[in-house]
This record gives structure tokens, C-alpha cells and sequence, in this order.
């Protein structure tokens, strides 16, 4: 099903808005109705006869609309609000021809779709950080597939400029999304050309109001790109991280392989201490939990309980020390390529509690499977 953002007698914008259309006509209906297919009065067949098309621009038409559209791309943008606000702006054409290979050109665009887009994503606006200026993408041309391309900004003084932008593939999908949900309203709203638009806007937009539009724009753009590149930086990271994880956890099963019998044995004895350890400290638990209650009863002075309690917690202490210094130091000389790897890292605390947690995982399941 077509996915429109039309609603009765008005659209809805991306951040929600609601905004009430002024309906084509209805003699004009009436008139495009006539057309539609009728029944011949004389019974012998079905005659069925063509809607009216609307007629298209000549070509020379159409480059003279493309030019005033990008030389004044930033008056536009400036009076974005403006546009936003008023629906017989925000539906009118744009004479582009905006496509993609495979699917060919899409429908017209209007001035709201191109407002909508350049305000909700990131990549359709361009930033050189040495001049510290802007520019818009006004055309759309490429490979939804191999995201090789061929578009064209425009600066702020109209100058355009064809460009191969490498985030292709995040450009196009939100264009066409926007532009699906203009694809009823064009039918239904009344629109003015692109020419009465410019004319309305240039009668009424101030060099301040401009100059402040476009800088609170740019600020604002200049952060959404940056929120959308750090996204893609910390999605990169996920995905190196998961196969690094991957490529290490192969490294980790070729190593234990390599030398199974001691690793197993190595595992035994961890097991073993292990299980040993954890009976102790339930032991100490208790034993933590009778002192108490002979405090409590007056058996024992605080004075001669602290130093009980101390004690316990002491060895507490030095039997995870014990172990931890056993795991280290086992598997240190189990695996001397880790250490070779990691050359002393902090990494190489991360890698020993990972194979430590491979080895357990891997002796225990062939345990269970014996």
C-alpha cells in the first residue's frame, strides 16, 4: 500500500504538523470527472476515454523553472517557515528530474518536499569546514545498489555544481519517503507556481530576516549531520567490535585445540580450586554469622569479635588473590602467544577472562555430553 501523509482537506509534516490545504475547485473536479470512463449511450460497446493530462513543460520551460529554483534555493530555504505555513507554497512543483537507475525518475517534487528533506537529513546538506559555508542537494541521481552516483549541489549565491557524494544510499530513501507523502495531496491542493512563489518571497523577506534564517540554519544542520556521522562512527565500532570478538573467539578454540590436554587438565584443577574456594567461603559465612549472633547474645565482647571477623575477612581476601594469581599465572604459560600479542596491555586482562570463560564453556559441555 502507497504510503501518504494525507489527511481530509490537509497533510501531515514530518515533525508532526498539521497542515490544512486548500482544495482544488470543484468545478475543476467536475470538469477532470466528465473525463473519466462512461458508458456509450447506444449500448453497442464500452467507450472509455482518457483523463485530461496536465500539460508538461517544454523543455526550454522546464531549465528556465530549474534555474530560478536553485538560484534562489536559499531564499527558499530562508523562508522555510514561511513555506511550511502555507500549502499553496508547500505543494508547489519543482521541476527536477530527480531518479535512480533500475526504478527511473520519480514523481515531481514540490517546494516542501525539498524543505522536509533538507531539514530531516543530515547528508542533503554539504558543509566546507575551510570557508565554513554551505550547500544544498538539489538533484538526485544514482545507484540505489552500488551507490555510485551523480548529483548537484547549490551553493548560496546559485552557483551549481555536480558532485559524488559517498553517502548516496543515506540520501535517496528519505527524499522518496518525504515525496510519497506529497503524492495525494498534489491531486487534491491548490498550488502556486514556482515563479509567484519567488515573487511573494522576494517581496517580502528582509536582508536581516535572511541572513538570520540561513545562520540559525546552519548551525542547526551542521549539528544534525554531526549527531548522524557520530551514530555512524559508533555503529562502525559495534561491527568491528562483534568480529573482532568473532576473529578472537576462532583464535581463542585454535589455541585450546592446539594444546587440549593441558588445557584440560589446567581445567580440572581451576574447577577444582574453584569448588574448593566456594566451600570455604560459605564455611567463613557461617562461621561470620555465629560470631554475630554470640555478639548479640554477649558471649563475645566487641572487642574479641573484630578481630575474629577480621581475620575471616582476611583470608577471604587472600584466597581470591591465591586464585586469581593461579588463572593468571597458568594461563600465562598455557598461552605465551597472548601475552606476545598483547605486548603487557590492559587488553590482555579482557583476553584471559574471555578463553578462561571459552575453556570452562567448552570442557563442561563435553563433561555433560560423557
Amino acid at each position: 500500500m502507497e504510503k501518504s501523509n494525507t489527511i481530509v482537506n490537509g497533510i501531515k509534516l514530518q515533525d508532526g504538523r498539521v497542515m490544512q490545504c486548500y482544495p482544488i475547485q470543484q468545478d475543476a473536479v467536475m470538469e477532470e470527472a466528465k473525463e473519466t470512463p462512461v458508458l456509450d449511450k447506444t449500448g453497442g460497446y464500452f467507450s472509455i476515454k482518457k483523463k485530461t493530462a496536465k500539460p508538461k513543460p517544454t523543455d526550454e520551460e522546464e531549465r528556465y523553472l530549474q534555474k530560478l529554483f536553485t538560484d534562489n534555493a536559499f531564499l527558499i530555504l530562508a523562508n522555510r517557515e514561511r513555506i511550511l505555513s502555507d500549502s499553496r507554497m508547500l505543494l508547489t512543483p519543482v521541476t527536477v528530474r530527480n531518479g535512480l537507475a533500475y526504478s527511473g525518475t520519480f514523481q515531481t517534487a514540490t517546494l516542501g518536499v525539498y524543505i522536509e528533506w533538507w531539514m530531516c537529513a543530515p547528508y542533503s546538506v554539504l558543509f566546507d569546514e575551510k570557508e565554513d559555508t554551505m550547500a544544498l542537494i538539489w538533484y538526485l541521481s544514482g545507484s540505489p545498489r552500488s551507490g555510485g552516483n551523480l548529483c548537484s549541489m547549490v551553493t548560496e549565491d546559485g552557483k551549481t555544481e555536480t558532485v559524488k557524494v559517498p553517502f548516496f544510499k543515506k540520501l535517496w530513501p528519505k527524499f522518496t519517503d518525504i515525496l510519497a507523502d506529497y503524492h495525494d495531496a498534489k491531486e487534491l491542493y491548490q498550488a502556486y507556481t514556482l515563479p509567484e512563489v519567488i515573487d511573494i518571497l522576494k517581496r517580502e523577506t528582509t536582508e536581516e530576516f535572511y541572513k538570520g534564517s540561513i545562520r540559525q540554519f546552519h548551525y542547526e544542520a551542521k549539528i544534525r549531520l554531526l549527531n548522524a556521522e557520530l551514530d555512524g562512527w559508533k555503529d562502525r565500532w559495534k561491527r568491528t567490535q562483534e568480529t573482532c570478538d568473532d576473529y578472537q573467539h576462532k583464535w581463542h578454540i585454535a589455541l585450546i585445540n592446539s594444546r587440549s590436554d593441558k588445557v584440560k587438565s589446567f581445567y580440572e584443577d581451576y574447577m577444582q580450586r574453584k569448588e574448593a574456594l566456594h566451600i570455604r567461603k560459605e564455611e567463613l559465612t557461617e562461621d561470620n554469622h555465629n560470631l554475630k549472633a554470640r555478639l548479640r547474645k554477649g558471649e563475645l565482647t566487641n572487642k574479641e569479635y573484630q578481630p575474629l571477623l577480621t581475620k575471616n575477612k582476611k583470608e577471604v581476601e587472600n584466597m581470591d588473590f591465591d586464585m586469581h594469581c593461579f588463572r593468571k599465572d597458568r594461563l600465562a604459560a598455557l598461552f605465551p602467544e597472548m601475552a606476545e600479542h598483547f605486548n603487557g596491555r590492559e587488553d590482555i586482562k579482557y583476553t584471559e577472562e574471555r578463553i578462561l570463560d571459552e575453556i570452562i564453556e567448552l570442557f563442561s559441555k563435553d563433561n555433560a555430553d560423557n
